[in-house]
């Protein structure tokens, strides 16, 4: 179902990662490259992990902050929902 409230969820969480992994990581890592002539490999790939994954938990923390913004107080409620239909659908 397009219209199920999970939907938006999965998409956030979905475009979240691509957007982590696939953008913020590199990005970070060329930052570093541009700006240090000689880079080891296991730096640069630490570097990679390290930013995207903090960039993945803030986003994460973004949209638990939004749903506390709009009264979302029973996180019990967040989980059984991803099994079940949502109550206020």
């Amino acid at each position: 179902m397009i219209s199920h409230p999970l939907t938006f969820l999965v998409g956030y969480v979905l475009v979240t990662f691509i957007l982590s992994f696939v953008v913020v990581g590199p990005l970070v890592v060329f930052m570093s490259i541009l700006f240090r002539r000689r880079v080891e490999k296991r730096y640069t790939d630490g570097l990679y992990l390290g930013a995207s994954a903090t960039a993945f938990a803030f986003m994460i923390l973004h949209y638990l902050l939004y749903l506390r913004g709009y009264g979302m107080t029973k996180w019990s409620t967040l989980f059984g929902d991803i099994f079940y239909p949502s109550r206020y659908f």
